[in-house]
């Protein structure tokens, strides 16, 4: 999976530096974004693009379909993952040209998942101390998870920041495991 990030990152990264040239980052982000909620809100579209039953041009045109009156440079784009071989990618395509063009404008994305929703002061905090550390704007993703007890588990780019309850029991059970006992007299 990670091989398919690094490819679809690639793919964005090329697409941001088209649309920039031609002035389009926005229209093509909005783009492609619409066309991530159409995928979303059809989930067999999706294990259409997947299956190795459905002929490229069934894909093709599938896409065609969506894509409406998507901007050219996004449609060349999608119909080249498909010759590729990679029109399962597609859905992934968004969420890529996203943090590429977040980056372009020295902002980057923290998703931020914590045992409960953050109140306003902690988020505020947290996007302050992010910015600081990173350098950059930060737009926050939040999810929550119960099972993290407490804390948060903070991901920016390829940067896990674990601050988890979970994480915190774990790395005390290995301090504990690998200090040593005193001698027995």
């Amino acid at each position: 999976m990670a091989g398919a990030a690094h490819v679809l990152s690639r793919y964005a990264t090329a697409l941001h530096e088209l649309a920039a040239r031609a002035g389009a980052v926005d229209r093509v982000g909005a783009d492609l974004q619409a066309l991530a909620r159409a995928l979303a809100a059809q989930p067999e579209l999706c294990r259409g693009l997947a299956s190795p039953r459905l002929s490229r041009e069934d894909k093709r045109a599938l896409l065609t379909a969506l894509l409406g009156g998507a901007h050219d440079l996004l449609r060349r784009t999608l119909m080249l993952l498909v010759d590729k071989g990679r029109a399962a990618q597609v859905p992934g395509l968004a969420a890529a040209f996203e943090e590429v063009a977040l980056e372009a404008a020295g902002r980057a994305v923290a998703r931020v998942t914590s045992a409960a929703p953050l109140d306003e002061p902690t988020r505020a905090g947290l996007l302050a101390q992010l910015q600081r550390v990173t350098g950059k704007g930060i737009v926050l993703q939040e999810s929550v998870d119960p099972a993290l007890l407490g804390g948060t588990r903070i991901l920016v780019g390829s940067r896990m920041i674990d601050g988890s309850v979970q994480a915190r029991l774990a790395a005390l059970h290995t301090r504990l495991m690998a200090a040593p006992l005193p001698a027995a007299d």
